[in-house]
């Protein structure tokens, strides 16, 4: 009966370590999705700053704000594209700051749950768990 408690006990261990990998699993997966959006981002914003010095500089250009297009200078608009790439190029540097966490400890992770699977295995007689 106490070896029937203890089997229990180690499933349910195992099963929280388990759900917790794939939370990790899920951010990591989110986190990497952001980057590349960013990326793409940062990309389409050269895009448009190369196309945009191509153009004169007397030349009306408009940005977009909620429903409606407020007319800048060049300047303006460069100024705002270039602040879009700084703001996105930090934003990466935190995501993957945040993925080199969340990739620690899904390493953490794995080690506990073969240790704890080890353990099971162990206290089980050599049974195999059913997962």
């Amino acid at each position: 009966m106490a070896s029937n408690s203890r089997e229990e006990e180690a499933q349910k261990m195992l099963s929280q370590l388990q759900m917790k990998m794939i939370d990790i699993q899920t951010s990591l997966k989110k986190s990497t999705g952001q980057v590349d959006g960013l990326k793409r981002e940062i990309q389409r914003s050269k895009l448009t700053d190369k196309e945009i010095n191509t153009l004169k500089p007397e030349t009306p250009m408009f940005s977009p704000v909620g429903r409606m297009f407020v007319l800048h200078t060049k300047a303006e608009i460069r100024e705002q594209i270039e602040k879009k790439i700084k703001t996105c190029e930090d934003d990466i540097k935190k995501q993957e700051a945040s993925k080199t966490y969340l990739e620690k400890q899904m390493r953490e992770c794995e080690t506990q749950f073969k240790e704890r699977l080890a353990v099971a295995g162990g206290a089980t007689g050599g049974k195999k768990s059913r997962s």
